[in-house]
């Protein structure tokens, strides 16, 4: 086990359980209002990252560019508040 596994392990073990219900529920609406604004981004993303014509230099490898900006960091935050929400149903 690494030292951080470990470290996470600790924390969670300090807490109060008295607490774990309500954690448990505002994890899972973090969870799901997070997934909610990735879905969101999704089903606009052709306003928020397709070609516009009052941009200079609006080449493809710049709008790529711009969906992983968004992407890299929602995939990233998505993963830690799904690890953390597991941690609080299995404590």
């Amino acid at each position: 086990m690494s030292k951080t596994t470990a470290a996470i392990y600790d924390m969670l073990a300090l807490i109060n359980p008295a607490a774990l219900p309500a954690l448990r529920i505002a994890a899972t609406l973090f969870f799901l209002l997070n997934l909610a604004g990735g879905a969101y981004i999704f089903r606009n993303r052709h306003r928020f990252f397709d070609r516009d014509p009052n941009v200079d230099n609006d080449v493809p490898a710049v709008r790529h560019i711009r969906v992983e900006v968004v992407l890299i960091p929602w995939l990233v935050l998505t993963t830690l508040i799904l690890i953390l929400l597991i941690g609080f149903w299995l404590a």
